[in-house]
């Protein structure tokens, strides 16, 4: 009786053993998710100092994400465009911008600002290529101005 219970514990712990060693069955199938190339949503932002006490002798400084008011800020799939018309006096040299999307990455072109970055928007009009998980990719254009 006792073989056998040692022989069923060496052949449990050899199971458990090739069956961490084996590769998943089963992929995720990405292709699942469709085509989700798209942006939903953009904002523009600029950084402002912070300082406060939070019960210490010395200031903290720090920066804090600020949304820059926009006229209007109008996506078209269709033509995959973001155009977005700040509100007059907006310094575009500081500036970073924000998207929301469903896409695996965004990939900055030709010398577009990445997102999330503080840079110049002055130049106006960026592209951007997002990826979907089902392989698609979608060049999309940004074009960022100040409203009069």
């Amino acid at each position: 009786m006792n073989k056998i219970i040692k022989l069923s514990a060496f052949l449990c712990m050899l199971l458990i053993f090739a069956a961490s060693c084996m590769k998943p069955r089963v992929d995720m199938d990405l292709g699942a998710w469709g085509d989700n190339a798209n942006i939903t949503a953009a904002v523009i932002f600029r950084y402002v100092e912070v300082k406060t006490q939070l019960g210490y002798k010395d200031s903290v400084i720090g920066y804090q994400n600020v949304s820059i008011s926009t006229k209007s800020n109008t996506i078209d799939k269709a033509a995959a465009t973001v155009n977005i018309v700040a509100v007059s006096g907006t310094d575009l040299t500081k500036m970073g911008i924000r998207f929301t999307h469903l896409a695996t990455k965004i990939e900055p072109l030709d010398g577009a600002p990445v997102a999330g970055v503080i840079s110049d928007f002055t130049k106006g009009t960026f592209k951007y290529r997002l990826y979907s998980a089902d392989g698609t990719t979608r060049d999309w254009t940004v074009n960022v101005t100040v409203g009069l």
